[in-house]
Formats: structure tokens, C-alpha cells, sequence
């Protein structure tokens, strides 16, 4: 089997012709799959490749350097683009650098990333015409609702037209995408009820995760940690860590935590990360007199920096407003962070029959305020999320997953 993976998410050039800048996380998932894959055959990557990788668009924390050919990967570069302007200059290239990587193939895999065009989008006829098997991927969140969301903000009638008009043609093609597909695999709980309809025996649903056995914590690790969690002598510590844009809503954390102090309780909060809000969230800090208690760490690196930062706190807040699968669910309570968490159909499945996070209300600052209360007071309740969040965590490993989708994929019969 030779495995194609396309994917949006740019590499970045590095002084080496061998060897390419990438996003810590996407690396981890990357040698998943070249492992997972490689007991079946090998592994092609295409994806763009940029001069300078920009660690805000490398869909991890960091960006950190790696050689393709060392973890077992094949990589295909393909040509860049985020705008209309710049994809139609490239088209012609784009087009003809996937037919080579699709001819080389046996199984291409396509997802719903990238801009102005979904890069799946173009994939997908083309894997079609070379009769290949054919797989479609929704990552971690459900597209639709930041596509959505998209169309409301903007002030221009006619473009907003314009852009509905995109986002419904889009959700038309995925869904016929997931009716045509040999294989289709999510990771978001949300796209399985959006596409009921065209949901079938080849679809198949997974928890996304990036949490592998060196970053969880062991037995002995997790219960050291449970003496922390219970300690009552000092404020609540609370983390939220990822980009800092609205859509993540660390300004209703911040709000929160404004009125759990107002009401006597102790709290504290680091926010982890950068992003084109950030000034916004700091200017409310100060607006509402809790910049005191509001600790702008910026970026970390991930990996034992990170963990190192999170081991300091007491709960990990998890606050997106729109249907994605938040990295950090899985990875907090691999480290024995209880979470408290907006609720998220993307997510709530997977943690709310197992009591594995506080889940509120999304959106509702108040009732955020009200976890942050009531576990500044309950300290053993913490354990017992923690406890289940860790548990919920080893069950669920980012190589497991994608031992079982190769599988799958090795299973489907030869053209």
C-alpha cells in the first residue's frame, strides 16, 4: 500500500534540502501515522511548502525541525496559496503536482482543510479519475461552524451572499464526499450528527488524540499529583492554553474569573499562547481590575515545557465556542488536569458519560464563574475529575488510533 496524505498545513523550508520546519504537534501525529501506515506499506505526504514557516499557521505550538525520511515519510511538496489571487497563479502547478503524487498512490487521503478552497475539494476528483481508493478526513473540528460564523461578520451584503453561497456548495460536496468515499474517518462527534443522513457502514468515528505513553503520566505520577489538586491553602490556579482569538473565549474565562473573585473566592489564571486578540484580552484584565490576578505567560514550547507550566496549576479551562475537538482535552488530563470545559458538541461524548470534565453551559460566563467557586471549595471533587479525565485519557492513544485506521485502510480490496 501506498499511502498519499494530503493536507493543507504548510512545511517550511530550512537550510538542508533534507530536512523541513513543521508544527511540534503535527510531527507527533505525523510519526503516528508513518508507524501505523509503515506496517502496511509506505507513507506520502503533499502538503505546501513555504520559505518561512509561520508558527501560528503550523497547527501546533512550536515549529520544530525534522527529516521526512528518518520517521519513514515520502513528502511531495506542493505550491502555497491563501488567497483567490494566489491560488489561481499556482492552480495550474497545484493541479499538476497532485496528479503526480495521486498517480504514485494506491489510497489518497483528503480532508477539509485549507484556503480559499478546501484542498480536499480539488483532491478528490482527481483521486476519483485515477480510480484510486479514496479516504475523507474530518480532523478535530467540525469546519462549518467557523465557516458560519465567517459569513455573519461580514459587513459587506455581497460578499456575505458570496460566501454563503460557498459554505452551502461546500457542505454539499462533503456530503456527497462522505457518500462516495471508501473510507471516511472523523474525530469530531459533531460532523457524525451534521452528516447523519449520508452516514454509512464505511464511516467510522475517533477520538482525537495526542497523547502518547511517554506524555502520560503513570499510576505512581498521577496520584503525586492528587496532594497538589487537594492543597487548600492557596487560590485556585487555572490554565487555558492554545491561540488566543475570540472563538477560544479566554476573554469569558477572564470575565469569570472577575466575578468568582467578586464573590470572595481566590482564583488565579495564566493564559498560554499568542494570537491577534491577545491585546483585547489583556485590555479586559486590566478594564476589570483583575490584571493582578491574570498572568499573560505567552507562547511555550510544547512537550516538557508546557506540561511543566500546566503542572502548576490546578484546573485546565477549555472554553471553545464553536465544534472542535480542543487537543488539550485529552493531553490536560494525560497530565492529571481536571478540566472544566463550555460544552462542545464536538467533544461531549467522549467526556461527559465518563464524568471525565465539569462541562457548562457554552457561553454562559455566570455558570463558568460558578465551577470556578465551587472547586476553589471542593478540592477532592478535582481528584475525582482528574482521576477520570487521566483514566479516559489512557484508553485513548494517539498511536491506537491510527493503528486502527491503517488497518482499515489496508482492508479495503485492490482496484
Amino acid at each position: 500500500m501506498r499511502y498519499l496524505l494530503v493536507n493543507h498545513v504548510a512545511f517550511g523550508r530550512t537550510a538542508s534540502p533534507e530536512r523541513l520546519q513543521v508544527g511540534d504537534l503535527w510531527l507527533e501525529d505525523l510519526r503516528a501515522q508513518a508507524r501505523a501506515i509503515g506496517r502496511f506499506g509506505t507513507l506520502m505526504v503533499a502538503a505546501p511548502l513555504v520559505d518561512h514557516l509561520d508558527p501560528e499557521t503550523s497547527a501546533s505550538f512550536n515549529v520544530v525541525e525534522f527529516e521526512p525520511r528518518e520517521i519513514g515519510v515520502e513528502f511531495a511538496p506542493l505550491p502555497h496559496s491563501i488567497s483567490m489571487r494566489e491560488y489561481l497563479a499556482v492552480r495550474g502547478d497545484l493541479r499538476r503536482r497532485l496528479k503526480q503524487a495521486i498517480g504514485a498512490s494506491t489510497v489518497v487521503q483528503a480532508d477539509s482543510g485549507g484556503y480559499p478552497f478546501a484542498l480536499g475539494s480539488i483532491v478528490w476528483p482527481l483521486a476519483r479519475s485515477a480510480k484510486k481508493k479514496r479516504i475523507w478526513v474530518f480532523d478535530g473540528a467540525d469546519p462549518f461552524p467557523r465557516l458560519e460564523l465567517a459569513v455573519r461578520e461580514e459587513p459587506s451584503l455581497l460578499k456575505r451572499i458570496g460566501k454563503r453561497s460557498l459554505v452551502t456548495s461546500f457542505h454539499r460536496f462533503c456530503a456527497n464526499a462522505i457518500a462516495d468515499a471508501d473510507l471516511v474517518f472523523t474525530h469530531n462527534a459533531s460532523v457524525v450528527e451534521r452528516f447523519k443522513p449520508w452516514w454509512n457502514a464505511r464511516c467510522h468515528s475517533f477520538t482525537r488524540s495526542f497523547v502518547t505513553d511517554g506524555n502520560l503520566l503513570t499510576a505512581a505520577e498521577f496520584e503525586a499529583t492528587t496532594a497538589r489538586l487537594r492543597e487548600r491553602s492557596g487560590p485556585l490556579k487555572l490554565v487555558v492554553a492554545g491561540r488566543q482569538i475570540m472563538i477560544k473565549g479566554t476573554d469569558q474565562v477572564i470575565r469569570a474569573l472577575a466575578i468568582a473573585r467578586e464573590r470572595g473566592v481566590q482564583c488565579t489564571l495564566d493564559v498560554i499562547g499568542d494570537g491577534e486578540d491577545l491585546p483585547k484580552f489583556r485590555e479586559l484584565a486590566h478594564a476589570l481590575g483583575v490584571d493582578g490576578s491574570v498572568r499573560f505567560v505567552g507562547k511555550v514550547a510544547y512537550g516538557k515545557a508546557l506540561f511543566d507550566a500546566w503542572e502548576r496549576a490546578h484546573v485546565l479551562v477549555i472554553t471553545n465556542l464553536t465544534a472542535e475537538t480542543s487537543r488539550n482535552v485529552l493531553l490536560g488530563a494525560a497530565r492529571g488536569l481536571p478540566l472544566i470545559m463550555y460544552r462542545n458538541p464536538g467533544v461531549d461524548p467522549l467526556v461527559g458519560p465518563r464524568g471525565a470534565a465539569w462541562l457548562v453551559p457554552t457561553a454562559d460566563v455566570v455558570a463558568l464563574s460558578e465551577a470556578f467557586v465551587r472547586f476553589a471549595r471542593e478540592r477532592d471533587e478535582l481528584v475525582t475529575l482528574a482521576r477520570m479525565g487521566w483514566q479516559l485519557a489512557a484508553e485513548n492513544t494517539l498511536d491506537a488510533c491510527h493503528r486502527r485506521r491503517a488497518e482499515l485502510a489496508a482492508e479495503l480490496p485492490s482496484n
